[in-house]
């Protein structure tokens, strides 16, 4: 098409955030040498990645027009919303942005309720689509870099005074939702693991697993594991397991170069059945996990979701009403 385009290879729907771009770049670089195994390909990786968005910065801070795009998929989504900020910052008046949205998402997964992970785009379709650009109002500019804003923020996104349920906070919802099921959960019987942990300590087999054949377990747990992968992707899965037999859930042979995902070996612990069965006796006791703004199972910023048979979610502090 012979127009510069300026991306950044980046997962948005984990990890930490933050409304000063620079700030949010040295935050993403250490929160992905975390998940890694620590090799020399690791400072080339990261070199690229800051390189690369760091292009994107500069084509956001300059005066000439800019055209974003975009697709369906919830990853996509978010990076907007903070696209949108960034250049808020530099062109607060005038941001001169242009939207192009690219992609068709069929849903395979009816039954499963959150998020769209992947869409297909072909290159007539990208043609296509470079016809479609429309110029986007202040008004609109303004509203996706509110969304960032309440994503960056260092509270969940469902905790404080409800939401209303209007069109315009109906992706930021979601999204919150989403983000809920990362945090540890409150009822009755006391304090929980989150819907993902629980999830993913479920479908560790009796037998000794690798991180490829968990993620492939058979059932409806497995499917709805795999659902969750393609948005969180499969290295915050991998990571999470290592994580978690770090704090004894798991029984685990170690991870060794270069395949790991296929040479270390899971099995549920003592200690994993009873976080399953009894839940947890303190936030400390599972290893912390930043989702945007904030972190959850955070010890010194605790936050629990609170569940209501047919509401949304609800985030609020340990011993709060």
């Amino acid at each position: 098409m012979r127009v510069p385009v300026r991306s950044s290879n980046d997962a948005w729907l984990v990890g930490p955030c933050a409304m000063d771009p620079e700030v949010h770049m040295r935050l993403r670089v250490d929160f992905w040498a975390l998940t890694q195994p620590r090799t020399d390909a690791l400072q080339p990786r990261t070199g690229a990645f800051v390189a690369s968005f760091r292009r994107v910065l500069r084509a956001l801070d300059a005066e000439e027009p800019v055209v974003l795009w975009t697709s369906p998929e919830w990853n996509a989504r978010v990076a907007l919303w903070a696209l949108c900020s960034y250049r808020l910052r530099r062109w607060p008046t005038q941001p001169d942005l242009s939207l192009v949205c690219v992609g068709e998402y069929e849903e395979r997964h009816a039954h499963l309720s959150f998020g769209i992970g992947y869409v297909t785009v072909e290159p007539t379709m990208a043609r296509d689509a470079w016809r479609t650009a429309r110029p986007m109002p202040l008004r609109e500019v303004r509203e996706k870099a509110r969304l960032w804003q309440k994503l960056a923020a260092p509270m969940p996104i469902l905790s404080g005074k409800p939401l209303r349920d209007t069109r315009a906070n109906k992706e930021l919802l979601e999204l919150g939702a989403y983000q809920a099921g990362f945090f540890p959960r409150l009822s009755e019987q006391g304090l929980t693991l989150s819907t993902l942990d629980a999830l993913l300590l479920g479908c560790v087999n009796r037998t000794p697993s690798n991180p490829g054949r968990i993620l492939m377990r058979r059932g409806s747990k497995g499917e709805e594991l795999r659902r969750w992968m393609s948005l969180t992707g499969d290295i915050i899965l991998f990571h999470r397991l290592a994580q978690w037999a770090e704090r004894g859930a798991l029984h685990a042979k170690p991870w060794t170069a270069p395949n790991g995902w296929q040479t270390a070996k899971y099995t549920l612990s003592a200690t994993g059945r009873a976080l399953l069965r009894d839940g947890l006796s303190s936030i400390d006791q599972a290893p912390p996990f930043p989702i945007w703004g904030v972190t959850a199972y955070d010890p010194k910023n605790p936050w629990v979701v609170v569940e209501e048979a047919g509401a949304r979610p609800h985030l609020r502090r340990p011993g709060a009403r």
